[in-house]
């Protein structure tokens, strides 16, 4: 499912770094539409899909340049850390930035993570200013 900005969906605190920020998101969960409408919501543009095999296809779209790929950790036949895995070994460390959608609060999840190349952690359920800190907070580090 392709979607650009909706109109009248800005945050009001929205800024030009996450304004346009094109984004893969993939989620295996009712909550995806819910996730998608947030991201849209402060500026982005977003790519939902459902698995992991969705979200490596979107990202062989050349027409697509997605700077930030959001992925669920637990999705079914394959999981985000394998995606992770699979992006980092196709596409480096640089690019597309990596965050992680996850339950757990447990310390390994956050070391597997590391170790796969991703970049930033987001807590389930999903919040509107967690998101958009956690983004800026990766993005920025990134430019660094």
């Amino acid at each position: 499912m392709l979607a650009g900005k909706a109109p009248g969906l800005q945050h009001p605190n929205s800024n030009s770094i996450l304004r346009g920020l094109i984004i893969t998101l993939a989620y295996d969960d009712v909550n995806r539409t819910v996730t998608k409408r947030l991201l849209e919501k402060i500026g982005c543009e977003v790519t939902a899909v459902s698995s992991g095999f969705e979200c490596l296809s979107a990202l062989s779209n050349v027409e697509m340049p997605y700077r930030v790929v959001i992925l669920d950790l637990q999705m079914p036949e394959m999981d985000g850390f394998e995606v992770a895995m699979k992006i980092r070994k196709f596409y480096g460390y640089h690019w597309p930035l990596i965050i992680a959608l996850t339950a757990s609060t447990e310390d390994h999840v956050r070391e597997r993570c590391l170790q796969m190349g991703v970049n930033g952690m987001i807590q389930k359920p999903v919040l509107l200013h967690v998101m958009d800190s956690e983004l800026r907070r990766a993005l920025q580090s990134a430019s660094e």
